[in-house]
């Protein structure tokens, strides 16, 4: 027993955690004013307030993801491990690149829905064999 209430499993014990850094990322950034960021946004950050939201914004929205594809059956990606764990410098990195494989055309996309599609490019789930 962890310590933690309702934490009867490893999956439920990151479940929580991911929620809580979840929640912690959006109390943070509650003084921002509430608006999506996009790629462009998160690469050159206007002031250096802006510097210091984008990392827990994106920290955020990585455990989001993370927890969510973790309660589905039909995972939108595979990162193995157990739990899995996706680091912020991997998550930036995994991002950068897919971001710049598309040039421009990424400039203008939220970064939750980049983080997302990069996700499922680099950590692809094998389907069942048919």
């Amino acid at each position: 027993m962890t310590g933690l209430p309702h934490c009867q499993t490893r999956l439920a014990c990151v479940a929580i955690i991911a929620s809580a850094a979840t929640f912690l990322g959006g109390w943070l950034a509650s003084g921002a004013h509430a608006q999506t960021v996009t790629i462009e946004q998160y690469q050159h950050p206007k002031s250096e307030k802006d510097f210091s939201f984008n990392k827990p914004y994106f920290e955020g929205i990585k455990d989001g993801l993370v927890a969510y594809n973790i309660s589905r059956e039909d995972r939108l990606f595979c990162l193995g491990g157990d739990p899995p764990v996706l680091t912020f410098e991997r998550a930036n990195d995994i991002l950068m690149h897919w971001a710049r494989k598309r040039g421009g055309d990424a400039a203008g996309m939220p970064l939750g829905l980049a983080l997302l599609y990069s996700l499922k490019d680099a950590f692809p789930c094998k389907s069942a064999p048919r």
